[in-house]
């Protein structure tokens, strides 16, 4: 029974990245799922009827409305900014799709409207619905590995070889995406080390490159060498839109930490000591795997006790802050930045410099 007190959910932008989540707000305990948008009316209204919520539109306006709280906004980056803005101002709280904008001054409105409205703006990171990364943080959070002296991410496929283009293909534009493939991919892997290791990237050395993919305006080569400020760990990120290969590894003085691939991939460890997490179980010292088709869910299933929309929903009524929030958009943005910056100025630039 939906009651007048239940939080009011909107999702703007149903299609895309959102067909794999957006049935997760219809079960969720004190809320009521009261709007669908989306520029295309028949998808908007066939996913409105889909999943039982009781209004559709084509503006993304409407859920400016009084009976709407809490607002997911999937729609492409360029777009971000000026909905977020004008939903936190109107006293929402909104989760938008990484990046969180294209550029950093745009963060800086998003930052700086929900500072203002005192609502939450959070950043949805789909790698933290798989659990294993919750063991990858434990471990190097307490010493598994020892000390970390090293970390590599590569995040890539050949999605840019297919892309249509940019003219009308939004993801090629490099003004609407606020690059190409590092923003787009790697993005994931920077926040991911920051996030397990806790710590920021002070400086990076970058290089970007289009190499294959001519409908894309952006980078579709990119990589990086990046110092953390407070451990001093440098780490490499590279990311592709024309080849495959995705990686995330952790190096430190007395063991090792491998995901080889995405979410829900297998995983090899070796650790000084027997680890029991939330899926990984390690005897030993031993190399172990984890099998792809193990015990992880779908990153985007609303049973997973990690989802994020849901988490995010559930600290909006807890009153708790989202640890992916708008800061952190903010700083996810500006190492990207930093390392185009580093490109095209082929020397060492901080995060700091691109922030100011």
């Amino acid at each position: 029974m939906v009651g007048d007190t239940d939080l009011g959910i909107a999702l703007i932008g149903c299609g895309g990245m959102a067909t794999h989540y957006r049935n997760n707000y219809t079960h969720i305990p004190g809320t009521a799922y009261r709007l669908i948008v989306d520029v295309k009316a028949d998808l908007a209204k066939n996913v409105a009827e889909e999943l039982q919520v009781p209004r559709f539109s084509t503006d993304w306006r409407t859920a400016l409305s009084d009976d709407i709280q809490i607002v997911d906004i999937s729609t492409p980056n360029h777009l971000h900014t000026e909905q977020a803005v004008a939903l936190l101002r109107a006293g929402k709280h909104v989760i938008l799709q990484k990046p969180m904008a294209p550029t950093v001054a745009e963060c800086y409105q998003i930052v700086e409207a929900a500072r203002q409205s005192q609502c939450q703006a959070g950043v949805y990171m789909s790698d933290l619905e798989d659990p294993v990364v919750w063991d990858i943080r434990d471990i190097v959070q307490h010493g598994y590995i020892g000390r970390v002296t090293g970390a590599r991410g590569r995040y890539a496929h050949r999605g840019g070889m297919n892309a249509r283009p940019s003219e009308s293909y939004w993801r090629g534009s490099a003004d609407k995406t606020g690059g190409g493939s590092f923003i787009q991919l790697s993005i994931h892997h920077t926040n991911l080390l920051s996030w397990v290791l806790e710590d920021r990237i002070e400086s990076v050395m970058g290089y970007a490159r289009n190499l294959l993919c001519p409908h894309i305006e952006g980078d579709d080569t990119a990589a990086c060498v990046v110092e953390f400020s407070r451990t001093g760990v440098i780490a490499l990120f590279d990311s592709a839109w024309n080849a495959e290969g995705t990686t995330f590894e952790i190096y430190g003085s007395e063991g090792t930490v491998k995901m080889l691939g995405g979410q829900g991939s297998a995983v090899q460890v070796q650790l000084n000591r027997a680890y029991s997490g939330r899926v990984l179980q390690v005897a030993d010292s031993n190399l172990v795997r984890l099998s792809a088709s193990g015990s992880m869910p779908l990153h985007c299933r609303p049973e997973n006790p990690l989802n994020q929309h849901i988490a995010f929903v559930n600290a909006v009524r807890a009153g708790k802050p989202f640890p992916m929030d708008a800061e952190v958009g903010l700083y996810d943005v500006a190492v990207v930045k930093a390392v185009y910056l580093s490109s095209e100025l082929g020397r060492r630039v901080s995060v700091a410099e691109v922030m100011a």
